[in-house]
């Protein structure tokens, strides 16, 4: 059974994508900060094919300059076109 991606996931790993790359952080880095042992973990939320989780966007959003998860999701959604 094949999911459609969210496209909220597709836009939030997009960002972080992109803010990841400007501030030089890595999925390792990501992983570390967020309490996880595996890149893959990252890779995969980053990618949409599965979800992060708020209180992990709480902790990810200062690392790329944002002040909490909420600011993070907006950011994040105003990039994408709306349909």
């Amino acid at each position: 059974m094949n999911a459609k991606i969210p496209n909220t996931d597709i836009a939030i790993g997009a960002y972080l994508d992109a803010r990841m790359k400007d501030k030089h952080l890595t999925q390792v880095d990501i992983a570390k900060a967020i309490g996880r042992k595996a890149q893959s973990y990252v890779s995969d939320r980053l990618t949409g094919k599965k979800s992060f989780l708020i209180s992990e966007l709480d902790i990810i959003a200062p690392m790329v300059g944002l002040p909490d998860s909420l600011a993070l999701i907006a950011a994040s959604v105003g990039r994408r076109r709306v349909e």
